[in-house]
């Protein structure tokens, strides 16, 4: 069972990694390509920073916030895992996308 800390850090830490795999294909010559990714990863990312925040702040709405940030992980990590066996990045990401879903979906089921 995550706890609202676990989930915090998990939200964190995959924000970090969509900013850092949207960065790393916008500069890859295979941007156009990854065009999908890039606009999961960047909603992944804004998702995550709301969670963590409704989290920390204990708002009423943090359970709402929790599963729409695991959807948004789920979309991320499954475009990110087409792209994993030539991307170290996107393989990172979707770890980090799916740790984060499930903390997600424990937390806003215990609420």
């Amino acid at each position: 069972m995550a706890t609202m800390e676990k989930c915090i850090q998990d939200c964190l830490d995959c924000l970090r990694e969509c900013e850092n795999c949207a960065n790393a294909c916008l500069s890859s010559d295979m941007a156009q390509m990854m065009a999908e990714c890039i606009r999961l990863c960047g909603d992944c990312a804004d998702l995550c920073a709301l969670c963590a925040r409704f989290l920390s702040r204990k708002s009423s709405l943090y359970s709402e916030a929790c599963l729409a940030c695991a959807k948004a992980c789920e979309l991320c990590a499954a475009e990110c895992e087409k792209h994993s066996a030539h991307a170290e990045h996107c393989k990172t990401c979707a770890e980090a996308c799916r740790r984060c879903a499930q903390s997600c979906r424990e937390v806003a089921h215990a609420a």
